[in-house]
């Protein structure tokens, strides 16, 4: 247990480092400081320190690794860093809050950034990405540090209820369904396997995946004091946007271009209790973003709606009324009805996440989303990913027994 406050360093200076700065601003009830920044864009991460305070940047993530006064690094990286991060980051001794997902496969070895995942085997990816999370667990292991992942649907308001009433009411849950879905990212790294490490499988439906591998998870613990584990997944991937009659139409609402990856996923997960879990994700959805889970339980039926939810309802019949004014994520229009976030960084669960990383760090305790939770979702996903190409259910307890 630290006497002191837990001194965080971030590394990156985009899009997540800045909500994850705006949600340190929200935690409470623990000492902590965030005490230094570094990024690749030196005026971003200047902007950053400036605008929340930060007292110290670098100018590389090693010399922040350095720093003797870090306890724990947030990586607020792209996908691809993750991993090489994670392990300089055990090397040093620090701590580790890691954004979702773990890891991916980015390419083979010596692969060009010309690249393509057309063809390319998604047993080797599978193989990979589980080379890759056993290299994170032993490094932590070795290291003795505490490894956080953020995966922010397992601290949403909604589904904490929805876990907690599943706890009270003693159910089974014999069935969970989820979504997160939206009208496409902008950001030009998802268009490509070789910088997403995948499409929308990985990028969206890794929230509904981790929440449902989390709520599990959870209820093995209650029953067992062990968690409940995948033990096959089937899953079908497409690219919505290459239908012939879309691409024809002269205006799109939707985003467009996406190379070698997927624009919508479904997934089916089946649990050693003999439950099941079917998950969907796509880049193809208007009118703002579905974020839920609807849990089927033995005594109770509980849905968790994150996005929209009906804490506010606004109408308006010019959208230039609320131009100065924020309403939620992914909405393409401001006209009709809406449903504004009145704080979109607490009901996605933002805030809590970080006060129980640092409180698993002050207190030497785990996490509630750990590192058997970004193992389980990693190998969902790529078993997902083969089961699509293979067009197959895949078995993944040899993979849980290694």
């Amino acid at each position: 247990m630290t006497t002191r406050p837990v001194r965080i360093g971030i590394i990156g200076a985009g899009f997540s480092a800045h909500f994850h700065l705006a949600s340190y601003r929200k935690v409470y009830g623990e000492a902590f400081e965030v005490a230094a920044i570094a990024g690749r864009d030196p005026t971003k991460a200047a902007a950053l320190a400036a605008q929340f305070g930060i007292p110290r940047q670098y100018a590389s993530a090693d010399e922040l690794l350095a720093d003797p006064t870090i306890d724990i690094v947030d990586l607020c990286v792209p996908n691809n860093l993750h991993v090489p991060l994670v392990l300089q980051a055990a090397e040093r001794g620090k701590h580790v809050i890691c954004e979702k997902p773990l890891g991916g496969f980015f390419g083979p070895d010596g692969a060009g950034a010309d690249w393509t995942a057309d063809g390319y085997s998604r047993a080797a990816m599978l193989d990979a990405v589980m080379e890759q999370t056993r290299a994170v667990e032993e490094a932590v292991a070795r290291a003795g540090i505490t490894f956080c992942y953020a995966e922010n649907w397992v601290y949403a308001p909604p589904i904490v209820k929805l876990n907690r009433l599943m706890a009270a009411s003693g159910s089974t849950l014999l069935r969970i369904q989820g979504e997160e879905s939206h009208s496409g990212s902008h950001a030009a790294y998802s268009r490509r396997w070789r910088t997403a490490g995948g499409g929308s499988l990985l990028r969206l439906c890794a929230h509904p995946i981790g929440a449902a591998l989390h709520l599990k998870h959870e209820e093995g613990r209650r029953r067992d004091g062990k968690p409940i584990r995948p033990v096959s997944v089937s899953a079908q991937v497409a690219k919505l946007t290459a239908i012939p009659s879309f691409e024809a139409e002269a205006r799109k609402h939707i985003v467009t271009g996406w190379e070698d990856v997927e624009d919508w996923a479904t997934i089916t997960l089946a649990f050693e209790d003999g439950s099941v879990a079917q998950l969907t994700s796509t880049d193809t959805r208007m009118g703002g973003i579905r974020n839920y889970i609807a849990a089927h339980g033995s005594k109770a039926v509980v849905t968790a709606n994150i996005n929209p939810n009906t804490t506010c309802q606004a109408y308006t019949p010019d959208g230039a009324y609320f131009d100065s004014e924020y309403l939620v994520e992914k909405t393409e229009t401001k006209e009709g009805w809406s449903f504004p976030a009145p704080d979109e960084d607490m009901v996605t669960g933002y805030p809590d996440e970080l006060r129980d990383f640092i409180g698993a760090v002050a207190n030497n305790r785990p996490p509630r989303s750990d590192l058997l939770l970004a193992m389980d979702v990693m190998l969902v996903i790529y078993a997902g990913y083969l089961s699509a190409a293979e067009r197959r259910v895949v078995d993944v307890l040899p993979y849980l027994q290694r």
